[in-house]
C-alpha cells in the first residue's frame, strides 16, 4: 500500500454512511419513484412538492463525496494487491 491514512472525520463519514443507508434504502427507492413520476407529470406537483423532492436529492447528493472516497480507496486497494 503507498501509506495512505484515513482521518477520523472520514472514518466517521464512513460511520455515518452506513447508517444512513441502512435507514434510509427504502426511502431513497421511494424518492427515486416518486421523482420519476412527478417528472412525467410535472404539472401534478405543488411548488412546495417539488421543493420537498428536491430536499431529498440533497441529501443523497451530499453521500456522493463520500462514495467517491470508497470507490478511490478500494480502487487503490485492488490495484496494490495486482502489484
Amino acid at each position: 500500500m503507498t501509506g495512505d491514512v484515513i482521518s477520523q472525520d472520514q472514518i466517521d463519514q464512513l460511520m455515518h454512511l452506513n447508517e444512513f443507508i441502512g435507514s434510509k434504502k427504502g426511502a431513497t427507492r421511494q424518492l427515486i419513484r416518486e421523482m420519476r413520476s412527478a417528472i412525467l407529470d410535472s404539472g401534478k406537483l405543488s411548488v412546495d412538492e417539488w421543493k420537498n423532492l428536491r430536499k431529498g436529492l440533497r441529501e443523497i447528493e451530499e453521500l456522493l463525496p463520500v462514495m467517491d472516497m470508497i470507490i478511490t480507496l478500494k480502487e487503490r486497494h485492488e490495484s496494490d494487491l495486482d502489484s
